[in-house]
């Protein structure tokens, strides 16, 4: 079974620039999204409980806006993938770098955990995650955006086809150009 095109990576990048784009993002988000708690709330404690929701949105904002930042600058400088960048990791890292940072500081709190996500209508996490994932995204479009204007069709092309595989180009690109 092949990997779908939208599932792989920039076409001249190793295993390992692969792998070290995404630990270092997973990085950047927990240094912004722990960052942001220190400076707004001057103490790391203030997560501890799982409720601490207000505070998980203020660091999840911020390390959303650094994660999918990096992801632009990843993007355009051809490591990752084109959807990858796009959804696939920043999204994946996002929800779950947070968690998994949280509870290996203070260790599961799982009361707290069935209190969020108890119930017929979860509207709470959900809406966490909307506010935590549009400024982000904004930000993803914004640098690539500012990338594509200060990029001319040649130059353009040229990142095209150095790195985009020839499947993808062809799919997804081919025909726009033509």
């Amino acid at each position: 079974m092949e990997r779908p095109l939208g599932l792989a990576s920039f076409d001249e990048q190793s295993r390992l620039a692969h792998v070290l784009t995404v630990a270092v993002a997973v990085v950047v988000c927990c240094l912004g999204y722990f960052g942001a708690v220190v400076a707004v709330y001057g103490d790391l404690s203030v997560l501890a409980p799982e409720t601490s929701v207000e505070q998980q949105r203020v660091g999840g904002v911020v390390g959303s806006i650094c994660v999918w930042a990096y992801f632009a600058l990843a993007f355009v400088r051809g490591y990752g993938g084109p959807v990858l960048n796009t959804l696939v990791y920043p999204v994946a890292i996002v929800l779950l770098a947070p968690f998994v940072g949280r509870w290996l500081l203070f260790g599961p709190d799982l009361a707290g955990l069935a209190d969020r996500f108890v119930g017929l209508l979860v509207v709470e996490p959900l809406l966490t995650t909307v506010i935590v994932m549009v400024p982000g995204f904004g930000a993803f479009l914004t640098l690539l955006a500012l990338w594509g204007t200060r990029t001319d069709e040649s130059e353009r092309r040229d990142w095209e086809r150095r790195h985009l595989s020839d499947d993808f180009y062809e799919e997804f690109i081919a025909e726009d150009s033509d």
